[in-house]
């Protein structure tokens, strides 16, 4: 075993034999961390307006909120849409009430999997187009769920 092999296992070994009430006391004698300034505003769920062909699944509209968090807003979607997308294909569009996002907003959303792919891209558009991305003839898309979208809106 080389000098510098046996050095480390030394450091690691003593890290790792340090009494567990130092490391556990010092985190149950912290103090909370401060609030954010600002803090959190929740916007109202909103139903996404969705295109001709496009349905939502019975109990899980899609939905969408604004979340700003310390400063940053953030997209929240929710909801479930059922189709058979053969091709890139716009969904839905954001409700009228709703800021258009400055620039494209991106994420991944969960999709039926088949052939091995089972996420496709959510995409809204600055004109408040919302599109899904991925599906092909030889691989459909034929649900989408929206709970794990959130991402920075501006």
């Amino acid at each position: 075993m080389s000098p510098t092999s046996h050095h480390r296992r030394s450091i690691l070994g003593a890290a790792l034999a340090l009494p567990a009430a130092l490391t556990v006391g010092g985190l149950a004698t912290a103090a909370p961390a401060a609030a954010a300034p600002g803090g959190v505003e929740a916007g109202e769920w909103t139903d996404l307006v969705l295109e001709p062909g496009i349905t939502a699944t019975a109990g899980a509209t899609p939905q969408v909120r604004l979340v700003t968090i310390a400063g940053t807003t953030f997209l929240q979607a929710r909801g479930q849409v059922t189709g058979s997308f053969t091709a890139d294909t716009k969904i839905a569009t954001l409700p009228p009430a709703l800021a258009r996002p400055t620039w494209y907003v991106r994420a991944t959303a969960p999709r039926n999997n088949s052939q091995g792919i089972n996420a496709c891209r959510f995409e809204i558009n600055p004109a408040g187009s919302v599109t899904v991305y991925g599906g092909n003839t030889g691989n459909p898309v034929t649900w989408v769920q929206f709970d794990s979208v959130q991402t920075i809106w501006r």
